[in-house]
């Protein structure tokens, strides 16, 4: 059985106070006959970087595609069911119904696995839960749950040859066929201290891109290599920086490798991953870091963010972005104007460009996923 997605989109009425717009299952479900228990579901989409977030209520009323608009984004989740038998007898022309079903026929390419594709797109992914293997065109990549995987432009099939469905949660971003310049660098950031043991383990960053003849190849393999403290307590682990869309597909450039420049709002006409670790509703005594020094400041000055004093909850700010939150593990609870909502995991909150703040609900590790897509408050 398909599982609901509950989405929650968080906005700003007519009156310009931050409230929940909506909340509820995600109603845009694509099934794949060839494939009992396939479900892609569509979260969100903007047409446009930077996204449009005043007076945006819905944006699933366009037809559900495999790719995002040129110079937008799509968040979508995909439940894979195991291959098991079926896989290798799904013939030819459902294979090809099936992209043509998601708007995207031109994405079907030929390779080792029957739904091999290739999108004009930038994919940030996540493994939610269970375990697939990546299938390239000269290799396969084991990943499962907690597992990371940017896939720039390059040729590949998602395969589950485990006995249990696996989820996987997918930012695409539009992209074109042209070479990325190499990201700017902050030399002045050091090292930090890792995170706390009891918070998780480092995660795994899996990049893939294509070789000098146009193959997919693994291009990094290891743990996210950029982590910083927060004065809340919290650890942010960077993992990618878009740093103007459309995306550059062509080359192999590492667009979260150790060292490079990081903000707290994402670039104005781009975006950017992060992962951020809270081990307990109380900041460590011995590890906060000072908003005033080091990494913690270097992310907090420019980029837009606005912070309220003095507002109706502490910590309430907003970015000039279109949001998409995702609650991994544990629990989150979301505060705005004068409501808030209780996040666990699997649910994810669209916000555009609200002021808002986040809190704990319980004492365990919460894990969220936030792309921050650069927009406009006005």
């Amino acid at each position: 059985m398909v599982r609901p997605i509950r989405r929650i989109v968080a906005g700003n009425d007519d009156g310009g106070k931050a409230v929940v717009l909506s909340d509820g299952p995600s109603p845009d479900v694509l099934l794949d006959p060839a494939r009992p228990g396939f479900a892609s579901t569509r979260l969100w989409v903007s047409d446009h970087t930077p996204a449009k977030v005043a007076g945006i209520r819905e944006t699933l009323n366009s037809p559900h595609r495999l790719e995002p608009p040129a110079n937008g984004t799509m968040c979508r989740f995909v439940e894979f069911p195991p291959d098991g038998d079926h896989i290798a007898q799904v013939s030819p022309a459902e294979v090809k119904a099936w992209f043509e079903s998601m708007q995207s026929g031109h994405a079907q390419v030929a390779g080792p696995h029957p739904y091999m594709q290739r999108t004009r797109s930038l994919d940030l992914c996540y493994v939610l839960e269970g375990e697939l293997t990546l299938v390239l065109d000269q290799q396969e990549v084991d990943v499962r749950a907690g597992n990371a995987v940017v896939i720039n432009g390059a040729r590949h099939a998602w395969s589950n040859r485990s006995k249990a469905p696996a989820i996987v949660i997918m930012s695409q971003h539009g992209g074109v066929d042209k070479s990325a310049p190499e990201p700017p660098s902050a030399p002045h950031l050091g090292d930090t201290a890792p995170p706390p043991a009891n918070v998780s383990e480092l995660i795994r960053r899996v990049i893939v891109g294509q070789d000098e003849a146009g193959k997919s190849c693994v291009v990094f393999d290891g743990p996210v290599q950029n982590i910083f403290p927060r004065p809340t307590g919290a650890w942010f682990y960077e993992l990618w920086t878009l740093d103007e869309g459309p995306a550059h597909l062509a080359g192999n450039v590492d667009a979260g490798r150790k060292g490079r420049s990081v903000m707290h709002s994402p670039p104005a006409a781009g975006a950017n991953w992060r992962i951020s670790f809270s081990a307990t509703s109380k900041p460590p005594e011995k590890k906060v870091v000072s908003v005033e020094s080091g990494t913690a400041k270097s992310m907090d000055t420019g980029g837009g963010t606005e912070r309220r004093h003095g507002g109706p909850v502490a910590g309430m700010h907003r970015t000039p972005s279109l949001d998409y939150a995702i609650c991994l593990e544990g629990d989150r609870v979301l505060l705005l104007e004068d409501s808030e909502v209780v996040l666990n995991k699997g649910d994810v909150v669209i916000q555009c460009g609200n002021w808002h703040s986040w809190g704990p609900k319980s004492d365990v590790p919460t894990i969220m996923s936030y792309v921050m897509i650069g927009g406009e408050f006005g």
